[in-house]
């Protein structure tokens, strides 16, 4: 049995006050239990309005189980109605007394006021933006929109009774509408002069065919469902699917299809959202939403310089002690990825092998956890190809639902002397061991459960591969190491491009030079990854914000606390916190080191 000290917020408030996790349950004021309940209230009135988010948290069942046959409403109407539950819940939020609180319920509070100014100014601009708060001005592109989000929800989708097929059903239906209301978002977009960049509309085009032209069957829309369907013994409902897909869902695809070709012709190709009406301040709020920092995009844009150029000496030192001298950083880099050690068929074999590998570097910095975390279980993780009808609008991997999934389009952009590395981030003891804790951990409201950050949950995985470096996992590995530094220094050129071209009004063509020549990154690649942050403004900036707090954070406690500091705690205070807003997390660590 391993060795685990399972608590959750209760827990992390009694270290902050110095008490006992026992002592502190016993601890809770009028002031937290009336708070406790404002936020359950404010949650269950917002899952009833969110089904697939119900479904994501487990909370469509019993009296609730309706929600299953249903989706999100994505009208415009249904904005305006979030808009105003959002003020709403601003306003009970303020009537609250913060110095009645405790601890733990401060941290709530606190996380709670984040989250409704932060959707107050999003929800009232144009696009789309989620629970971990990542805005994009663009309701479908190539990362984003109903037929990008809605095929693993319905085809994961729970089939045991009768019941549950019968809800399937409904919500394969109901996809049809959610595309159509997508569709008059973007026309209600285009007017006002929001209109994705040429090649976005281009790239999601090309998907929504994909989706249009597999034959409903084969689908992952409705193939796994089937499958489970069958295996639970329901009754067969591959004709039923395949009629709602024929007369409904490829329709609404179709008139989709239409909208994007309607607006095809005003489009330009330039990736920044400057271009947008009030472009700036579109981009100051994203940046904020997906940092939780209050970051100006030119203070930002000069301290991605500073860690590239950091980081491009160290690893240029790594190169030299194995004899990589001569060319540029990005020119030895390339000579990395051409080197046979390291390189894989273009094949299904090639593919396989990066899947070994992966799960090869999964093993080994598992059986190393207990030197840097309390919490060691691991619950399994599936490491599969990504769906092929994605792969060509997606970044190189995913972490999905105990799963990562990685982009195999072409197994050339995995060597695998960087492949330790992406395993580090999306699995262990990255995404997949910090989503692993926190559900061990037990007693996060669900309001906290609910809400995510990007800056804590991507700023973690990036700040996770660092921990694997110092666990020891390339003690014998100075390629991996190097691997290790090099997807820092990718983390840290996202900042350079995305405040490039939303900012400093880089180009398509130079933001792609720039990452080529300063972060050792391949062409292809690196389009799609600038592909990615025109639609998603901000959001890349994330990774490398949120994993320098949490190493500032940690080695401010490391300080204070001398002798008395273990990472091992320092790892528990940041993990089982739950998603916060990095100023928070700050607060929270600081007041946990001083007692």
């Amino acid at each position: 049995m391993l060795n685990r000290r399972a608590f959750g917020v209760g827990a992390v408030a009694a270290s902050l006050i110095g008490l006992p996790a026992r002592a502190a349950a016993t601890i809770t004021s009028d002031a937290d239990t009336a708070h406790s309940a404002l936020l359950q209230r404010l949650t269950t009135t917002f899952l009833r309005r969110s089904p697939e988010e119900a479904t994501g948290i487990g909370f469509d069942t019993g009296a609730d189980a309706g929600l299953r046959a249903q989706l999100d409403d994505r009208s415009i109407a249904a904005r305006a109605v979030d808009r105003h539950g959002v003020r709403q819940a601003q306003a009970l939020l303020a009537g609250v007394d913060r110095a009645a609180l405790g601890p733990a319920a401060v941290l709530d509070h606190d996380v709670a006021i984040f989250v409704c100014d932060t959707l107050a100014d999003l929800l009232a601009r144009p696009g789309y933006v989620d629970l971990n708060l990542r805005p994009s001005p663009y309701v479908v592109n190539q990362m984003n929109g109903a037929y990008y989000w809605l095929p693993d929800l319905i085809g994961s989708a729970p089939l045991k009774t009768p019941a549950d097929a019968s809800a399937w059903l409904s919500r394969l239906t109901a996809l049809a509408t959610a595309l159509d209301q997508e569709s008059a978002r973007i026309t209600h977009d285009a007017d006002i002069g929001v209109i994705p960049p040429d090649f976005v509309i281009t790239r999601t085009l090309t998907q929504l065919q994909a989706m249009r032209d597999t034959p409903p069957r084969n689908s992952a829309l409705i193939a796994p469902a089937l499958l489970r369907a069958a295996a639970a013994g329901l009754p067969d409902m591959a004709d039923a699917a395949a009629t709602i897909f024929t007369t409904r869902i490829a329709p609404a695809l179709d008139r989709q299809m239409a909208t994007l070709r309607a607006i095809a012709p005003s489009a330009v190709g330039i990736p920044g959202v400057w271009r947008l009406p009030d472009g700036g301040g579109y981009y100051a709020a994203a940046l904020r939403a997906n940092t939780t920092a209050d970051i100006a995009p030119a203070d930002l844009h000069r301290e991605g310089l500073a860690q590239c150029a950091a980081l491009t000496a160290e690893i240029d030192q790594l190169l030299r002690a194995q004899g990589l001298t001569k060319g540029s950083l990005s020119a030895r880099l390339a000579a990395l990825d051409a080197d046979p050690r390291f390189v894989v068929a273009n094949d299904d074999a090639g593919r396989a092998r990066i899947l070994a590998a992966a799960r090869q570097s999964l093993d080994k910095v598992t059986a190393r956890l207990p030197l840097a975390f309390n919490q060691i279980r691991v619950p399994p993780l599936e490491i599969a190809r990504m769906s092929t009808a994605i792969e060509a609008g997606s970044p190189g991997a995913f972490y999905s639902g105990s799963a990562i999934a990685l982009n195999l389009r072409n197994p050339g952009e995995h060597p695998l002397w960087r492949l330790p590395t992406l395993v580090h981030h999306e699995g262990v003891p990255g995404h997949h061991f910090q989503a692993s804790v926190l559900d061990g951990a037990g007693n996060l409201s669900l309001f906290r459960r609910l809400v995510r950050f990007s800056a804590y949950t991507e700023g973690w995985a990036l700040y996770a591969e660092q921990v694997a470096g110092e666990i020891g996992v390339y003690a014998d590995d100075p390629f991996g190491r190097i691997g290790e530094l090099q997807s820092q220094l990718f983390r840290a050129a996202r900042i350079v491009v995305d405040t490039g071209i939303h900012h400093k009004r880089w180009t398509m063509a130079q933001a792609v030079a720039w990452m080529t020549e300063n972060a050792g990154e391949q062409v292809e690649s690196t389009i799609r990854e600038v592909v990615r942050y025109s639609v998603y403004p901000g959001q890349a900036c994330s990774f490398k914000v949120g994993a320098n707090r949490i190493v500032a954070a940690r080695e401010a406690a490391r300080a204070a606390m001398g002798p008395r500091f273990r990472v091992q705690d320092f790892h528990d205070i940041v993990l089982l916190s739950g998603p916060v807003p990095m100023t928070v997390l700050e607060a929270a660590t600081r007041q946990w080191s001083a007692r």
